[in-house]
């Protein structure tokens, strides 16, 4: 699995000149007219003619009316799923697609499924709830559907287990800096920093100069919590390690957080710099913070690229103020490491219940969903780079500052993020330290002394 996933993104700047190869075939005119009856019996013919577009309205009233679940869209493309659910439901006045749980986490699927009442189509990525639903063979297998031809093999290996495809991904996730070069220019900067040194320094200036809190980021969600820790931990240790080696030995219970003093001075050294309420913000918090101008950066996937640079657009009053990059936590003169990830994949879920009438709608929309046209509305939507073929660029559109970022993305060493490797107690414990780091409830060393401890009693492959 580890080698599937080290392999995922190494070529998504490649996806985005992908042609898809789907064309359909049409039946040639001429077939109806060698049908045709003798010439002398045209009365006859005329009312045979006109059977075909009498029929095509009765086709459409054998479907049956059904109403199916689903739970995919999260807050930062509500309005693009309002859009393609009114959509749909014109195309397909016979299937009624009800939304539930919107910006609900992991916790409302846990609910569900202890309950045996899981939406029909759901979003989840590699962590306890699925691991859950494959033990109980919960999710449908995917390979032979429409949409599995769209998305690249290796993206597809990332979702399949024992020889079952149970998920389709939208695209690659990988961790951003997002900036307000409004902010950064009034503390005397104009250019972002490239490395460790000068993103503490830039951080300083702005909290003296400026009275705006230098960053923020998305703590109050543990995989964006996560991304600040392992950020530091990657452009500490990355280059020694080697590729891999630190998710292999994290998921064995025998990577040691402890032995690597650079990272707890590191972690104590940026945290004073984040925007008070941080420790517990959700990604819609940054996204307001930055709109309000309340912060002159942030760390955040590329996910959320599609509302934060259009919110530091209004906050500076100048779309050209709006910069991107791989976070600078790298040494001067070193790569950037970052974090990367398979994003959420959609999946079917079982129900032996489901009518024949139900799961065609079930299987209808899923399909409908990646198809290229309406596929869009969540790429531009979240402003991510697609993994799918069919996506090309008349299709794709990304903020501006994202651009530059992707191929540098393309190129850049990684570990990845922390869902595909942590257990759910490891996951809890570590995210709260992190978040007690940034509030002042506790110091960077109790939280890698606290991650130590509980890795080596719950780890993945234990």
């Amino acid at each position: 699995m580890m080698k599937k996933l080290i392999a995922l993104l190494l070529a998504l700047v490649m996806v985005l000149g992908l042609v898809a190869c789907a064309a359909k075939e049409e039946k040639p005119a001429e077939e109806p007219a060698a049908e045709t009856p003798a010439a002398e019996e045209p009365a006859a013919e005329e009312p045979a003619a006109e059977e075909p577009a009498a029929e095509e309205p009765a086709a459409e009233e054998e479907h049956e009316d059904v109403t199916i679940e689903v739970w995919i869209a999260q807050v930062d493309w509500a309005d693009a799923w309002d859009v393609m659910e009114e959509r749909f439901e014109e195309e397909h006045p016979w299937i009624e697609v009800e939304h539930v749980g919107l910006g609900e986490g992991a916790d409302f699927m846990q609910t569900r499924l202890s309950t045996n009442d899981l939406p029909d189509v759901v979003q989840l990525n590699n962590n306890e709830t699925m691991k859950e639903m494959l033990a109980q063979d919960l999710l449908v297998d995917l390979t032979d559907y429409p949409a599995a031809s769209y998305i690249q093999q290796s993206y597809k290996d990332a979702y399949s287990f024992n020889g079952k495809l149970v998920g389709l991904c939208q695209g690659a996730a990988f961790s951003c800096m997002f900036y307000n070069m409004a902010i950064l220019e009034e503390a005397g900067w104009d250019t972002i920093p490239t490395n460790w040194d000068e993103l503490i320094q830039c951080c300083k200036d702005i909290k003296e100069k400026t009275g705006v809190a230098p960053l923020t980021v998305a703590a109050g969600k543990t995989t964006t919590s996560w991304m600040l820790f392992e950020l530091i931990l990657a452009n500490t240790c990355g280059e020694e390690l080697g590729q891999g080696v630190y998710e292999e030995a994290f998921k064995n219970g025998t990577f040691d957080f402890t032995a690597y003093p650079e990272i707890v001075e590191k972690l104590d050294e940026i945290a004073p710099y984040f925007l008070e309420g941080t420790a517990t913000a959700q990604e819609e918090d940054v996204t307001a913070y930055m709109t309000d101008g309340l912060a002159a950066m942030c760390i955040a996937g590329n996910w959320n690229g599609g509302v934060i640079c259009p919110g530091i657009a209004e906050a500076a009053g100048d779309e050209s103020k709006v910069a991107a990059s791989l976070p600078p936590f790298n040494d001067e003169g070193k790569d950037a490491w970052i974090s990367v990830s398979p994003e959420d994949a959609f999946c079917i879920t079982v129900n032996p219940d489901r009518t024949p009438a139900e799961q065609e709608a079930v299987d209808t929309f899923f399909n409908w969903v990646f198809e290229a046209e309406n596929f869009q509305l969540i790429q531009n939507a979240r402003g991510t780079v697609p993994v799918a073929t069919n996506m090309t660029d008349e299709y794709i559109v990304l903020p501006e500052a994202i651009v530059p970022v992707v191929s540098e993305m393309g190129s850049a060493p990684f570990v990845l993020m922390g869902f595909n490797l942590w257990t759910a107690e490891f996951k809890d414990a570590a995210c709260g330290k992190i978040q007690g780091v940034i509030s002042g409830d506790n110091s960077a060393q109790d939280a890698v002394d606290t991650m130590w401890s509980v890795e080596q009693e719950y780890y993945k492959n234990k």
